[in-house]
C-alpha cells in the first residue's frame, strides 16, 4: 500500500471533498500558473502529535517535505538544526490546528515533559550536554505554556508563519 502524503497542494475545486475526507485548511494561495490553490494536511493524531513536538522545539522550517508517510500511518519528521532557538520562530505547514484545545493525552504529555525538563531532572541535564542552558529552559517555558493556554497556538510576530518553499 502506497501512503498517501500526509500535507498536499490542491486545486480550489477539490478542496470541498478534501476537506470533508478528514484534511484541514491551512492557507490559499496561487499557484506558478495563478490557479488558486490551497495547502492542506490530514487531520491525524500522528500530525497533531507532529505540531505539538515542533511548538515545543520551535522548528522553523516544518515542509511538507519533512513529513515522511509510512503505510501503516505512522508518520516520520524530517528534523535539522532549524529548531531550539531561543526567540520565538515557529514556522511550519502544520497550522490546521489553530485556536483548537490541545487533547487531554497530548496535555498529560507535555506537562510530563515540562517536568522533565526542570533544572535537575535528567531529561534536563542529558539536554543540557547538546544544547544551551537557555535553549532547554525556553522549550520548557513552550510546555508550560501550552499547558496553560491548553490551545494550539495562533501564528504571530515579523516571522513568516509558514516556511518557503513548503516543499
Amino acid at each position: 500500500v502506497d501512503p498517501v502524503d500526509p500535507v498536499d497542494i490542491v486545486g480550489i475545486a477539490e478542496l470541498p471533498a478534501r476537506l470533508t475526507a478528514g484534511w484541514l485548511r491551512v492557507l490559499d494561495a496561487v499557484d506558478e500558473l495563478d490557479r488558486p490553490v490551497s495547502l492542506i494536511h490530514e487531520d491525524s493524531t500522528a500530525l497533531r502529535r507532529m505540531a505539538v513536538f515542533d511548538i515545543i522545539v520551535n522548528n522553523a522550517d516544518r515542509k511538507g517535505g519533512h513529513v515522511l508517510p509510512m503505510a501503516s500511518g505512522h508518520r516520520h519528521g524530517v528534523d535539522h538544526g532549524l529548531t531550539f532557538h531561543t526567540d520565538d520562530r515557529l514556522r511550519t505547514v502544520l497550522w490546521g490546528w489553530v485556536g483548537e484545545p490541545l487533547q487531554d493525552a497530548e496535555l498529560t504529555a507535555v506537562s510530563e515533559l515540562q517536568h522533565a525538563l526542570s533544572p535537575g531532572a535528567e531529561l534536563y541535564r542529558q539536554l543540557s550536554g547538546l544544547l544551551s542552558d537557555t535553549e532547554v529552559s525556553m522549550c520548557a517555558r513552550r510546555c508550560e505554556d501550552l499547558v496553560k493556554t491548553a490551545h494550539f497556538p495562533v501564528p504571530h510576530g515579523m516571522m513568516p508563519a509558514v516556511p518557503w518553499p513548503v516543499f
